[in-house]
């Protein structure tokens, strides 16, 4: 099917004049030009913004405008939304399948001169884009920690978007009921962002938890990491929670506490 569009986008190619794609890059484009948007993972959405006007051609030879944009011949199970009518600039969306397979795929995207009412031609030209599973990085640091009660013990948990398209990620901790929590993060392509994660154990105990990050295209994206964390009361440890003023004493002992709080600094 596609194989066929393309002989007929060379028969129309002096038909139509050039125009300006805005984004995910600024480039000319004109009739049977293939466009590179990049990596994506499944159930991920691009977009493109067109400028609709052009400047040569046209009733005149000095140009005009174009009045929307459209997606055709997509992958089965992928979704589009094409351009409102007018809008400035035109913007179409593409969705991949939230269950694509890993590999390339390709759509056409139709810039239209409503009724050829400018006498600007339609503008047709290919997208590819490579679907992989492989959008995201992950990791928590540390996995393993030792304080002792009281004290709050820190993660990070650091994500990176490797894909060319914004996504929002779920990232979620469970085991350690009472500091599980649900949060979604946004992060635009190609960046990193790094989310804290912190446990304060009263008792001694050991607390495993595993922290997940889904997006919310497609669970295929997704990973999980293990951390533990081991409360264990000690000398130090107890100086650093008096020094956090998570153990309460009588007044007569302040002084003596206040001074354990001291040498807690000196080892922390």
């Amino acid at each position: 099917m596609l194989g066929r569009t393309i002989i007929a986008l060379a028969l129309i190619f002096s038909l139509s004049f050039a125009i300006d794609l805005v984004s995910p890059e600024m480039k000319g484009v004109k009739t049977g030009d293939v466009i590179d948007l990049g990596t994506i993972g499944p159930g991920q959405t691009v977009s493109l913004l067109i400028d609709r006007e052009v400047t040569t051609g046209g009733i005149h030879g000095e140009g005009g405008f174009y009045d929307m944009a459209v997606v055709a011949d997509l992958p089965s199970g992928w979704a589009t939304k094409e351009s409102k009518l007018y809008q400035d600039p035109l913007q179409v969306t593409i969705t991949a399948d939230p269950n694509a397979t890993e590999g390339e795929y390709s759509a056409l995207v139709k810039v239209i001169d409503e009724n050829n009412g400018e006498e600007l031609g339609n503008v047709t030209f290919i997208v590819n884009v490579r679907i992989t599973y492989d959008v995201m990085d992950f990791d928590v640091t540390p996995t393993y920690l030792n304080v002792g009660p009281g004290q709050p013990a820190r993660f990070s948990i650091k994500i990176t978007n490797k894909g060319s398209t914004s996504d929002v990620f779920d990232v979620s901790a469970t085991g350690a009921k009472k500091w599980d929590f649900v949060r979604p993060v946004f992060i635009p392509a190609q960046t990193t962002k790094t989310i804290p994660y912190e446990i304060v154990g009263s008792e001694e105990e050991t607390y495993r938890t595993t922290i997940n990050v889904v997006s919310k295209a497609s669970p295929i994206i997704a990973d999980q990491k293990n951390v533990t964390l081991f409360v264990k009361s000690d000398l130090i440890g107890d100086y650093k929670a008096t020094n956090n003023g998570v153990m309460v004493f009588p007044i007569f002992e302040a002084q003596v506490y206040a001074l354990a709080g001291l040498i807690s600094n000196l080892f922390g």
